[in-house]
C-alpha cells in the first residue's frame, strides 16, 4: 500500500494510496506525477511526497471472492491503521476487486476511502452518457458484480464478456492459463505467463479477442478494470483505435489530485477554527471529500500546536 504526505507552511495533508501489482505500482505513481502536471505543479516542490507501503500479504481478492479463500479485509484494515497512525485523510485502493470489500474496511477506518469505481464510471458518464461500456476484469470483479452496481446506477449501458470468453481471454490473460491443480480452497493454479508475471504481447492478442466479441455488440468504451491491464492498453489502442480505453487510475488520481489543491489551497488562505469534521457516512460527493480532508487536516495542526506550547 502507498502513503502519500505532503508539507506546505507547516500544514501536512496524508494521503494513502493501497496497491496490489508491482508493475501497477510504478505505472501509477507515474499517472499521479503526469495528473498533478496537468493541475499546474511545475516543480519539485508542488508535487505530493510519496511513500509506498506494499502489502503482500494482503489475500488474493479475487480467490475470496470465487473460492470463499481467505479473507484480505484484516489486512486491509491492517493497512489503513498504519495510514491512522500517520493522519492520513483519505486513500485509494488502486485494485479493482478490492473495492468489493470497500464497505467493510471502511467501517473499520476513519480514513476516507476514494471510490475508484465510482470516479471511473461518473467520468464516463460526464464525458459520454450515451457510451455502450464493455468491462474487462478478473473474475472476482466480474463475479462480484460491482462494476454493474455502479454503471447501473450512472445509467450507463454496459456489456461483459460472455463466461467463457471471461476465463480463456480476460481472467488467463490477467493471471495465466490454467495448470490443472488448485489452491486448499478450490482456486485454479495457473501458469506464470499472465499480464501479473509481465508477459504483455502475448496476452494483448488475448484480451483483443474478448474486445472483438463486444465490439460486436457496440461497445465503443471500454473500462480497463484491473490494475494491469493500463500496461497493455497502447497494444489495445492500436488495436481498436475506434475505442475509447478508460483506465480507473487515471480517473481517480485526477480526483485525488484536484481534491488534494483544492484542500492545500483553502488550508493555505483560511485561518484554523474550531469546527465539527463531517462524518465519513455523511460524505456523498467532491465537496464533502474536501471538506472532510480540509477538517482533518486543521484538526491535526490543532493538536500538534497543543502539543507544543
Amino acid at each position: 500500500m502507498n502513503l502519500l504526505s505532503r508539507t506546505n507552511n507547516e500544514r501536512r495533508n496524508f494521503w494513502h494510496h493501497g496497491k496490489h501489482g508491482p508493475q501497477a505500482d510504478a505505472l501509477f505513481q507515474d499517472i499521479i506525477a503526469r495528473e498533478e502536471n496537468k493541475q499546474g505543479a511545475q516543480s519539485d516542490q508542488e508535487h505530493m511526497s510519496l511513500v509506498v507501503i506494499n502489502n503482500s500479504d494482503i489475500p488474493d481478492r479475487s480467490e475470496a471472492i470465487n473460492e470463499g479463500g481467505p479473507d484480505p479485509v484484516p489486512e486491509m484494515v491492517r493497512s489503513a491503521q498504519i495510514m491512522e497512525l500517520n493522519h492520513v485523510e483519505f486513500a485509494v485502493m488502486p485494485c479493482n476487486t478490492a473495492h468489493h470489500f470497500r464497505p467493510q474496511v471502511q467501517k473499520q477506518t476513519r480514513v476516507y476511502l476514494v471510490d475508484m469505481l465510482k470516479a471511473t464510471t461518473e467520468k464516463i458518464q460526464a464525458q459520454n452518457p450515451q457510451a455502450a461500456v464493455g468491462v474487462l476484469c478478473t473474475t472476482g470483479t466480474y463475479n462480484s458484480g460491482i462494476y454493474d452496481r455502479y454503471l447501473t446506477e450512472d445509467k450507463i449501458t454496459y456489456f461483459k464478456p460472455n463466461t467463457e470468453e471471461q476465463e480463456n481471454y480476460v481472467h488467463s490473460a490477467i493471471y495465466g492459463h490454467k495448470t490443472g491443480e488448485k489452491t486448499p480452497s478450490g482456486q485454479d493454479i495457473r501458469e506464470k505467463c499472465g499480464i501479473k508475471a509481465g508477459e504483455l504481447d502475448k496476452n494483448a492478442e488475448l484480451l483483443s479477442k474478448a474486445i472483438e466479441s463486444l465490439k460486436t455488440q457496440g461497445v465503443n468504451t471500454v473500462i480497463l478494470g484491473c490494475t494491469e491491464l493500463p500496461l497493455v492498453r497502447p497494444a489495445l489502442e492500436k488495436n481498436f483505435p475506434e475505442i475509447y480505453f478508460i483506465d480507473p487510475m487515471e480517473a481517480v488520481a485526477e480526483r485525488v489530485v484536484h481534491i488534494y489543491r483544492r484542500a492545500d489551497k483553502i488550508l493555505n488562505s483560511t485561518p484554523i477554527t474550531d469546527t465539527t469534521p463531517i462524518k465519513i457516512a455523511d460524505i456523498v460527493n467532491e465537496d464533502d471529500m474536501v471538506t472532510y480532508v480540509v477538517e482533518k487536516a486543521r484538526q491535526a495542526r490543532r493538536e500538534a500546536l497543543l502539543k507544543a506550547s
